[in-house]
């Protein structure tokens, strides 16, 4: 486990994190707030060589799948993601 420094005064914060392997690797946070309350979040980092994927044409055919966890339903409500015509 790592600690973490805020930046600044900001809602940023960094921690220095050792070399990983290429590939897929995971990166877990833990949180803890001012009350003794505990959250967690995970994702994966790719390192190294991106392999060439072909983008498809229309931008909703290059649409995220659900991903309900992180907030991502799978859905868009527009031409813009709020669903504004502009």
């Amino acid at each position: 486990m790592l600690p973490m420094m805020r930046v600044g005064n900001s809602w940023v914060w960094e921690a220095e994190v050792p070399s990983a392997h290429e590939g897929i690797n995971p990166l877990r946070v833990l949180f803890e707030d001012a009350s003794g309350k505990f959250a967690s979040d995970e994702i994966r980092v790719a390192l190294g060589q991106r392999s060439e994927e072909k983008s498809e044409e229309r931008d909703q055919d290059n649409a995220l799948e659900a991903w309900p966890e992180h907030g991502l339903l799978g859905t868009q409500l527009g031409p813009n993601k709020n669903g504004k015509m502009w």
